[in-house]
């Protein structure tokens, strides 16, 4: 389930450093065990279920009525360490097409590439997104209609990733991560593919 729009919406990861799912220190000096979602979802690296995600956009651009003529391939990597920093990196392909008309048609193709990072502190199984960077993130768009180039998408499309807009629902249970942005209709699914290298 993490950039901004640019022509598009960007769909949708990040409270304050005390909530009580972040890692405290104590007294001591010594940090707090992180327990429930947050000591499943942190120190770990997970990888989007694009299989999964596919149909899910799918769906949420027909109810935008823009039909089913959706494509969705790459990657998209969360590595979300014991701190609550994150590194979100993309490397995905959005490809949609609409016929317009039975003569007019119009296709939009979509490339997400580059880093977002920040932090997303989890308190009880909610993350609110803090400090939020996309400016390494390249978000572009060639629309054509008929097949020949046009200024702007038509559109204002829903984003693959995460943004800070919103406060992120979270479930985890071990290998696997779900994160649905607040008032979303899209819930990402995540699993895990190592220990946090930031």
């Amino acid at each position: 389930m993490f950039g901004r729009s640019t022509a598009l919406v960007a769909g949708s990861v990040a409270v304050a450093v005390a909530l009580s799912g972040c890692s405290l220190l104590e007294a001591g000096g010594e940090p707090e065990p992180l327990t429930g979602v947050a000591a499943c979802a942190l120190g770990h690296v997970w990888e989007l279920d694009v299989a999964d995600y596919a149909p899910k956009m799918k769906e949420e651009f027909a109810r935008r009525g823009l039909g089913e003529n959706v494509e969705i391939t790459g990657t998209q990597r969360l590595d979300w360490n014991e701190k609550g920093h994150v590194l979100l990196t993309a490397d995905m392909q959005l490809t949609l097409f609409v016929q317009v008309t039975g003569d007019f048609a119009v296709t939009v193709n979509q490339q997400y590439a580059g880093d977002v990072t920040g932090a997303a502190y989890i308190s009880g199984d909610v993350a609110i997104p803090r400090r939020w960077d996309d400016s390494a993130m390249t978000i572009s768009t060639q629309p054509e209609a008929n097949g020949s180039p046009i200024e702007e998408s038509p559109w204002q499309l829903p984003s693959l990733v995460v943004d800070d807009s919103v406060g992120l629902e979270i479930t985890c249970d071990g290998d696997a991560l779900t994160i649905h942005p607040r008032g979303g209709k899209v819930t990402q699914v995540w699993t895990k593919v190592g220990d946090s290298t930031i």
